[in-house]
């Protein structure tokens, strides 16, 4: 995938994790809100790995 568009759809699991956590800090809980920011957290860890720690593959 194009480094580009990894960085655009990280952005997009930040504003959403940053959107369930004023959800869950503001509202009533409920237990969507719980599992759409665990689903964020692991895709935002997935990318930032993607991004930063992976190790390029040579080519021969």
């Amino acid at each position: 995938m194009n480094r580009f568009f990894s960085i655009v759809i990280l952005m997009v699991i930040i504003t959403n994790t940053i959107r369930y956590f004023y959800y869950i800090f503001t509202g009533p809980l409920e237990a969507y809100y719980f599992v759409m920011l665990a689903i964020n957290l692991a895709g935002f860890g997935l990318g930032i790995y993607y991004l930063f720690f992976q190790k390029k593959k040579q080519r021969n």
